[in-house]
């Protein structure tokens, strides 16, 4: 037990010291979150105001514009005198000229510009106004439809909830869904980086004969066990670090916005007073219609994060032990990285299945693939933790997590056999068939 001490206390110090590790548990999240960021913030910015000259010759549109904060229609007389004042005067940005009608309804118009090309929002609102001009006017002459009958019937709708009666609160499944796609592949990523530094680090000391050295000191099942764990270690340590900027960051978010989690709270706390049937039905109707951040904060407020948190920590933990001692011995057969490939693929295929077969288990999470997926121990660290933002039967969790920790044994036994008779085996190249012959001893 000592010598597997030595080896984790070894493993944890080496990694946790080196700069890629601090940077990839720091310095890449803020990265992240500043991308994510900018859009936000540049969203909220003021655009600049621009006029727009127009020129209707059809004799539709005249006078029919409706200027905004940003954007100034002038109606003109002339495409020659428009035109002039967009290459003279400085403040007037764009020219829209409407012929006049070969048809009964117009086909093109035109929008000139000088030197800068007209931004997205101008040619987004001059489109949008264009078309409601034109549907308005062959409404009105043809089906005689005002514009405020028209706007009365396409703006009468319906919000669909989806309310779970168990629960007594309302389901929120698009956020579950991307909640879910995040937790599956950061384990996933998670699971094959860390796998990936064990097989790495076996095949390094192998290909340096380190490890002949190394061996002379402690048994080959404590070497690799020492390094699995200790690469464990590693793992959650990046997770706790990650955990804690992200309570700063909710912590933060919560203090200047204090209002908006407060109105989600208050949204929540009336859905969750619903018990069930007609009682928690006839709530849900009262529930005004939100914006969307106030939707998103009642959505996450929602969902139970501690347990998400705890499933996340053991299938992490447990799903990297399982893959982890494979990984170490993939790493102890091979002697060039040319050679993994061959070996990692069999490995990873089973990590892959879940990651193909989202969509299926998006559309039924409960379903019979995404339970199946979720119960077979090789999948399950994946496909779980997709399912579990939506609620999975804890007779499920039991059983997935019952699966997994006895299938652990079983892999680190095959691993070890292999790791032990083939982390000293060098010379010819081997093969599938090398590796049946040195389980067989």
């Amino acid at each position: 037990m000592k010598a597997i001490l030595l080896v984790i206390q070894r493993e944890y110090v080496t990694r946790v010291r080196k700069l890629s590790f601090w940077i990839l548990t720091i310095v890449v999240p803020l990265m992240l979150a500043v991308v994510y960021a900018i859009p936000i913030i540049l969203a909220q910015k003021p655009l600049e105001h621009v006029n727009v000259m127009v020129v209707d010759e059809s004799g539709i549109f005249q006078y029919q514009f409706q200027s905004t904060k940003e954007i100034s229609y002038i109606d003109a007389g002339s495409l020659g005198y428009a035109q002039k004042q967009l290459r003279q005067v400085d403040s007037i940005n764009a020219v829209l000229h409407i012929p006049a009608r070969a048809t009964t309804i117009p086909t093109d118009a035109y929008l000139y510009y000088r030197s800068d090309k007209p931004s997205t929002n101008l040619q987004h609102d001059v489109d949008k106004q264009l078309q409601n001009i034109l549907r308005d006017n062959i409404l009105l002459d043809v089906h005689n439809i005002s514009q405020e009958d028209y706007a009365l019937i396409t703006g009468t709708s319906m919000r669909l909830h989806q309310f779970d009666l168990e629960t007594g609160r309302d389901g929120f499944l698009e956020i579950k869904i991307i909640l879910a796609f995040v937790l599956s592949f950061i384990i996933f990523m998670t699971i094959m980086m860390f796998g990936s530094q064990v097989m790495r680090g076996i095949a390094e000391e192998k290909t340096s004969h380190i490890v002949e050295v190394v061996l002379c000191s402690v048994r080959p099942f404590q070497l690799m066990m020492g390094k699995v764990v200790g690469i464990a270690f590693v793992g959650l340590t990046q997770f706790a670090l990650w955990f804690l900027l992200s309570s700063m960051a909710v912590v933060g978010l919560q203090a200047s916005n204090s209002q908006l989690f407060e109105q989600a709270r208050q949204q929540i706390n009336i859905t969750q007073v619903a018990t069930k049937g007609s009682d928690a039905t006839a709530q849900m109707a009262s529930i005004q219609e939100q914006g969307l951040v106030s939707e998103l904060v009642q959505g996450l407020a929602s969902i139970n994060f501690s347990v998400i948190v705890m499933m996340f920590l053991f299938f992490f933990l447990f799903g990297y032990l399982l893959y982890a001692s494979l990984f170490a011995a993939v790493g102890s057969l091979v002697d060039e990285d040319t050679d993994h490939q061959q070996f990692t693929l069999p490995v990873t295929i089973p990590l892959l299945i879940p990651m193909l077969l989202m969509p299926a288990m998006m559309n039924e999470p409960s379903g019979s693939i995404a339970t199946w997926l979720s119960i077979i121990p090789f999948t399950s660290p994946i496909a779980m933790m997709f399912r579990i933002p939506f609620g999975v039967p804890y007779w499920q969790m039991a059983l997935s997590m019952s699966l997994l920790l006895a299938f652990i044994p079983l892999c680190t036994w095959l691993a070890s056999a292999i790791y032990r008779r083939a982390i000293l085996y060098s010379g010819s190249k081997i093969t599938y068939r090398t590796v049946f012959r040195l389980l067989k001893g």
